[in-house]
């Protein structure tokens, strides 16, 4: 019952429709869009999504980053495509906060662009968006409550794999110093608010996209569902007639007992830490 359920909250979660709004345009160019890739030891599904990238958006900005990963193949992947490649430090530990978001956005403000996603090695991009949010806003697919637990998210969370930003959105995300503030270290009693992403925490590492909710929050930036765009936590989302233009997750049928195990692992890393 507790599987049906979860499918049930993610599917309601998926075909939840977006409203377009005054000032929303379907008038973009390629050179309008930034991409940021994060890479860490999983280059082959990074490979893949470089080229579905480059096959809709061969014009957009796209940045590579490797996350503490020097794996040299990187390198070589983000010249192949004509993207824009930094060797970074590995920043997705809980003592870092909220710096892997602010070097995100300190990378797309050196070229800003009208707007900025951030996908996942394992997120695809199928064909070009029918339109685009403007405003200042942060969007994608919204999480009102989590899928590992049913715990009520309000505000709720763009969730991770592809989440959009317009340029007054990261301009002020970027400047309010949040990403860098030292109470990011107390993740308890900031973005961690949810048993998942406590989970997470105690497990040492930090989430991207409760970290962007957290800032949203803090910012009274409310974020926006878009319907171009679904994400799920664990479970593929159906595309017939590509529906949607990108969509996440898209992990190979091997890694998916590894992910369980490693979620099974930090569930009891959690429980033990809380006795």
């Amino acid at each position: 019952m507790e599987g049906a359920r979860g499918r049930a909250r993610g599917l309601s979660l998926a075909e939840r429709g977006s409203v377009r709004q005054d000032g929303d345009t379907a008038e973009y160019r390629d050179q309008d869009l930034t991409f940021v890739l994060q890479v860490y030891r999983d280059h082959g599904l990074a490979r893949e999504a470089m080229a579905r990238l480059r096959g809709v958006f061969p014009g957009a900005r796209v940045v590579l980053v490797s996350d503490g990963d020097a794996d040299p193949r990187h390198a070589a992947l983000a010249a192949r495509y004509g993207a824009e490649y930094v060797m970074g430090e590995r920043l997705y530990g809980v003592q870092h906060g909220g710096r892997i978001v602010q070097r995100m956005l300190d990378l797309y403000l050196e070229r800003p662009t009208p707007w900025l996603f951030r996908i996942d090695t394992d997120t695809r991009v199928h064909r070009r968006f029918r339109w685009l949010p403007t405003g200042s806003c942060v969007f994608g697919t919204l999480e009102h409550e989590t899928e590992a637990h049913g715990e009520r998210l309000d505000p709720p969370c763009v969730q991770g794999g592809c989440i959009g930003f317009t340029r007054p959105a990261a301009e002020r995300l970027s400047v309010s110093g949040l990403f860098l503030s030292p109470s990011l270290l107390d993740w308890a009693g900031t973005w961690a608010t949810t048993r998942d992403t406590r989970e997470r925490a105690r497990n040492g590492r930090v989430s991207f996209d409760h970290l962007v909710r957290w800032a949203c929050r803090e910012l009274d930036l409310s974020p926006r569902e878009y319907d171009e765009v679904r994400c799920l936590w664990r479970r593929r989302v159906p595309n017939p007639g590509l529906r949607y233009a990108v969509t996440h997750p898209h992990k190979r049928w091997w890694q998916r007992p590894r992910l369980r195990v490693s979620l099974w692992l930090s569930r009891l890393r959690a429980r033990g830490a809380e006795r």
